[in-house]
């Protein structure tokens, strides 16, 4: 009775450890869940190993979502990036005070745009800082009935690379080529913190305003539409991507299925 109570308390914790914001207490969830779930192995079977074991079980269930839905994604090579309505405040509550936000860092706000992949849904709210010369985007993605915002500031340089600074808060499905550099900024308490993060990346890669090109913003989508399908291609000449019987259409190889999951297990250990 006493591994029961244990068990029952860690589940608890955890649980209560999720509903706070503070990323540090999240961990401390998911190690209390860590080891409600070695006490039950422990418990019954009574073989520290077979505690271990339960534990590697939590890592190999994101094979149960790569096999049943990933497996069978497609990713058409050219996807067009079209102008989108806003969606509902219930939907995307924080996109007015994002934008408020972006707007009062100096951006204008440019266009509403987006993109469908099957089950997957992106809407984006484009911003544009001539002076910067960099472009904004407030995101909101919806996958598998799940929806993440996030903001990412971009700037591009002459050369043809490509700055990227995101809070996304997951690690990224699919490799980015040589010339799009990101930089991932979880913890960006503002969209002045994370501009401030991004010029602070600019300058340590030794990237000036002079280094950047000025882009037109009345078709930032077009960047977008392009970045897009140089990735496609880089995955798709990495092995991540393989054609599928439809005409530049690809989907995950095995190898590729790997990296997502290696993706979703560093997520669980950093979460």
């Amino acid at each position: 009775m006493s591994f029961i109570l244990i068990i029952a308390g860690l589940i608890v914790f955890s649980y209560g450890c999720h509903t706070f914001e503070n990323r540090y207490i999240a961990k401390l969830g998911w190690l209390a869940l860590l080891l409600a779930t070695y006490i039950g192995g422990f418990w019954l079977t009574g073989s520290h190993a077979a505690g271990a074991a339960a534990i590697t079980l939590w890592f190999l269930l994101p094979w149960v979502e790569i096999l049943g839905r990933v497996r069978k994604l497609r990713f058409p090579l050219v996807n067009e990036i079209a102008h989108r309505f806003p969606p509902s405040r219930e939907l995307f509550p924080n996109l007015g005070e994002l934008s408020d936000e972006a707007e009062k860092a100096g951006f204008v706000e440019a266009e509403n745009t987006g993109w469908r992949w099957e089950e997957t849904d992106h809407f984006m709210r484009l911003f544009y800082h001539a002076e910067q010369r960099a472009q904004a985007a407030v995101t909101l993605a919806q996958f598998d009935g799940l929806a993440v915002s996030y903001v990412s500031v971009t700037s591009r340089s002459k050369d043809g690379l490509t700055w990227t600074t995101s809070n996304y808060p997951f690690s990224f499905t699919m490799k980015f080529g040589p010339n799009h550099k990101i930089n991932r900024y979880e913890d960006a308490e503002s969209f002045e913190d994370l501009l401030m993060k991004h010029q602070h990346f600019l300058t340590d890669n030794g990237i000036e305003l002079t280094d950047l090109a000025e882009l037109d913003a009345e078709n930032l989508s077009n960047y977008l539409e392009q970045d897009m399908q140089l990735q496609i291609q880089h995955n798709v000449s990495v092995g991540v991507l393989v054609p599928t019987e439809e005409a530049n259409v690809f989907r995950y190889s095995w190898r590729g299925c790997w990296f997502l999951w290696l993706q979703l297990v560093k997520d669980m250990l950093r979460v």
